[in-house]
């Protein structure tokens, strides 16, 4: 692990994800919660989206770590965290209490697309917690209602992992991350490989979860810095959630990633590294 802190460079997709920092858990209130940190400065919390977890910051790790105290956690559901009921409240207090007892708030909290959402849901509700809020390729949560209907393709993806297996399944789920004719071998292999480790129970906590989630009513009172990074070309958040996502951070600060999909931590890293660090160290 330690050469790549060290400048080795790892050249296969296995490499760059075992030089990531080691799997913690923890005991919280509502049980373990995993996650890796490494580096030592001002924290900054990422939150990976539905098709990944901790490992999904792979290119964020040795980028950052120099400067930040960086931590990625597993959402409830995912990695070595147990699942939690599919609210967006509760998944906002398990991070909270997960920064309570790593020490580490106020922290800059960076949410990937369902990330996003629970990080906007953290910010709104414990504003002491967050000193930035960084909103990647996200969206205000569906805001349906508690007594709408599963959505289909929830069980069709539980199905899809059982009957193909993980690798085939991580493989699916990660070619739908990136736009047409993205040809990156090495960025598709890590989205693959970390996809693969997805568990039923998170696939269905975490979607519906966002089913239910709406913060259209707290997104315009956020009063701490906001940075509203999107993809010229996701895939995954339709340009209508986005330019909602736009309309409803008026104070923020919002740039789109020429070409990226809705991966682009993993396709143009150092061009979204580099907005992040300006970002987490203004003047």
């Amino acid at each position: 692990m330690w050469a790549y802190w060290l400048g080795a460079i790892p050249v296969t997709v296995e490499e760059i994800l075992k030089a990531c920092p080691r799997q913690r858990v923890t005991a919280l209130s509502r049980g373990a919660l995993s996650y890796r940190t490494a580096g030592q400065g001002p924290a900054v919390v990422f939150l990976h989206g539905l098709a990944g977890n901790s490992l999904s910051w792979a290119r964020q790790f040795p980028a950052l770590a120099a400067r930040y105290r960086i931590v990625a956690w597993d959402a409830p559901g995912f990695g070595l965290s147990d699942a939690v009921e599919p609210d967006v409240e509760v998944f906002a207090d398990v991070l909270r209490e997960l920064l309570d007892h790593l020490g580490c708030g106020p922290a800059a909290v960076a949410g990937h697309s369902m990330g996003g959402v629970v990080a906007a849901r953290l910010a709104a509700g414990h504003p002491d917690k967050v000193a930035r809020l960084v909103l990647s390729c996200s969206h205000a949560g569906y805001g349906e209602s508690a007594d709408s209907p599963m959505q289909p393709r929830v069980e069709q993806r539980v199905r899809e992992l059982a009957s193909v297996g993980a690798a085939e399944y991580g493989l699916i789920r990660a070619r739908g991350l990136f736009p047409a004719g993205f040809a990156d071998k090495e960025a598709m292999g890590v989205a693959a490989g970390v996809a693969a480790e997805a568990r039923p129970e998170g696939i269905r906590s975490s979607t519906r979860m966002l089913q239910l989630a709406d913060n259209r009513s707290v997104l315009p009172r956020l009063e701490m810095p906001v940075l509203v990074i999107t993809g010229e070309r996701d895939p995954v958040v339709k340009p209508h959630l986005r330019d909602e996502l736009r309309a409803l951070t008026p104070q923020a600060r919002h740039i789109e990633m020429p070409g990226a999909g809705h991966a682009p931590y993993l396709e143009y890293p150092a061009a979204y590294n580099a907005i992040l660090d300006e970002f987490l160290s203004p003047g």
